[in-house]
C-alpha cells in the first residue's frame, strides 16, 4: 500500500475527427486541423516517457467515430507500443465498435476493458501495487449507469475508468451517473471521460475528467490535456495538468468604447494571445470604429489575422455607433422612424425580412443567398443596416 507510483490519465482522444467550415475554407489549416488530434496524441507519448510515469489510463472514445480507418488505428497501435508502459483503455460511445480490431491488433501492453465490469493489476505480473477497474461501451447509446456494478478492494489504491455523463440529465443516453453512487465503492480515483472540460468533481474519492487532448470547436477553448497523478502511500498526493493540445481555441471579448486606431486597438488586446490560435471574436461597445467594423468586418479580419498571427474563426459585432439611440428614437424625425421600422421589421419573421430585402430587381436576383440565412442573422442584417444608415446620416451633418 506505500508504494509510490505515478500514471496518466486521458480520454477523448477522437483521433481521426473531421473539421468543417474554416478547414474547408483553408486547405493549409484544414490539413493542420485535421492532423491536430494525432499531434495531441504523440505530445502524449512524449509526456508518458518525460514524465517517467508507470501507466497509462484512458477512459473513452480514442477514435472519434466507431468507422476508423485502418491508418487511424494504425497510428494509435504505434503510439501505444512506444509509450511501452501498460495502457489500460476503457472504450466510449464513439468508439463503442472497432472495425478493424481484429486485422490491426494493439500491442502487448495494452489492457482493454470489454463490456462488463472487471479489473487488471498493475503491474500485470509480480506483487500488486494498484488495481484498474473498468468498464467499455458495447452500444452507442446506454441508459444503464455503467459504474454501478464497480466495486474495488479495500487495502490496495483502486483506479476505475469509465466513459459516463456525470449527474447527466434524466433520460441521458451516455451511461448516466449520479455522483452519489461513486461513493462507498472503495475506488480511489475515478477515471471519467465524455465531456471535453477539466473538471475535478470530488477529491474524496477523486472523480475526475481529464477533458480531451485537442480541443475540436470554436466552443472547445483553453489548453486541453491529461493528468499526471501521483500516489504515495495509498493516497492521490497529486493532480498536475500536462497539455497536449496543438491547436488553441480563444475567446476574445473586446470592448470598442474609447477607441479610433484599429491597429493599436489589436495590438493592445491580443497581447497573451498564443500565435497561431483560432480565435472567437466579439466587439461590443460603442465609439468611432462601429461603421468601419460595419462597412468591412472582412477587412477587420484580414489585418486582425496579419497582426496576430492567428486566426478569426468567429467574428461577432455587437458594436454601436457613438449615437444616443434611445434619445433618437423619441426624436420624432426620420432617424425615429428609421429606427422604429428597424425595430418592427426585425420582430417580423425570416420571410417578411426576406421580401423587404429583396424588394429591389437586384436583390431579389441574390433572394437564395437571404434563404439560407437563419431569421437571427436575418435580424441582425436589418439592425445593422439601420445603424449604419443612421451613423452616416449624423456624419453627414457634421
Amino acid at each position: 500500500m506505500g508504494e509510490a507510483f505515478k500514471f496518466i490519465h486521458c480520454s477523448d482522444l477522437h483521433l481521426g475527427a473531421g473539421f468543417t467550415g474554416l478547414s474547408s475554407a483553408d486547405e493549409a489549416l484544414g490539413a493542420k486541423m485535421v492532423e491536430s488530434t494525432f499531434v495531441a496524441l504523440e505530445n502524449l507519448v512524449a509526456a508518458v516517457k518525460r514524465e517517467k510515469v508507470d501507466f497509462v489510463v484512458i477512459s473513452g472514445d480514442v477514435f472519434d467515430s466507431e468507422a476508423e480507418t485502418p491508418l487511424t488505428r494504425s497510428r494509435f497501435a504505434d503510439a501505444l507500443a512506444r509509450m511501452a508502459v501498460p495502457c489500460y483503455i476503457a472504450y466510449g460511445n464513439h468508439d463503442y465498435r472497432r472495425r478493424w480490431e481484429s486485422s490491426i491488433p494493439l500491442p502487448p501492453n495494452a489492457y482493454v476493458f470489454e463490456s462488463k465490469p472487471h479489473h487488471f493489476s498493475y503491474p500485470p505480473e509480480g506483487d500488486e501495487t494498484a488495481r484498474v477497474y473498468g468498464v467499455s461501451h458495447s452500444t452507442k447509446t446506454v441508459s444503464k449507469n455503467l459504474a454501478e456494478d464497480i466495486r474495488g478492494q479495500r487495502g490496495i489504491y483502486c483506479i476505475a475508468a469509465v466513459h459516463c455523463d456525470l449527474d447527466g440529465p434524466k433520460g441521458s443516453f451516455y451511461s448516466p451517473c449520479p455522483s452519489n453512487t461513486l461513493t462507498n465503492k472503495d475506488i480511489d480515483y475515478w477515471a471519467l471521460g465524455h465531456i471535453h472540460k477539466r473538471s475535478v468533481a470530488s477529491r474524496d474519492p477523486y472523480v475526475v475528467y481529464p477533458g480531451n487532448t485537442q480541443g475540436l470547436n470554436p466552443r472547445e477553448v483553453g489548453e486541453k490535456g491529461v493528468y499526471k497523478v501521483t500516489v504515495r502511500g495509498g493516497r492521490t498526493m497529486a493532480l498536475d495538468f500536462i497539455r497536449t493540445s496543438d491547436i488553441l481555441w480563444k475567446d476574445a471579448d473586446w470592448d470598442i468604447s474609447g477607441h479610433d486606431d484599429l491597429t493599436a486597438f489589436i495590438d493592445n488586446n491580443s497581447k497573451g494571445i498564443e500565435i497561431g490560435s483560432l480565435v472567437n471574436v466579439r466587439l461590443g461597445g460603442s465609439g468611432p470604429l462601429d461603421p468601419l467594423l460595419r462597412l468591412d468586418p472582412d477587412g477587420f479580419v484580414e489585418l486582425f489575422e496579419s497582426r496576430t498571427g492567428c486566426v478569426c474563426s468567429d467574428l461577432t459585432l455587437d458594436t454601436l455607433p457613438e449615437i444616443d439611440l434611445e434619445a433618437r428614437r423619441k426624436s420624432g424625425d426620420f432617424m425615429s422612424a428609421l429606427l422604429d421600422y428597424s425595430d418592427t421589421l426585425s420582430r417580423s419573421g425570416k420571410l417578411k425580412i426576406i421580401d423587404a430585402i429583396c424588394s429591389t430587381g437586384a436583390s431579389e436576383s441574390i433572394r437564395h443567398v437571404f434563404e439560407m440565412m437563419d431569421e437571427g442573422e436575418l435580424a441582425d442584417l436589418v439592425s445593422a443596416a439601420a445603424l449604419l444608415v443612421l451613423d452616416r446620416s449624423m456624419g453627414a451633418g457634421k
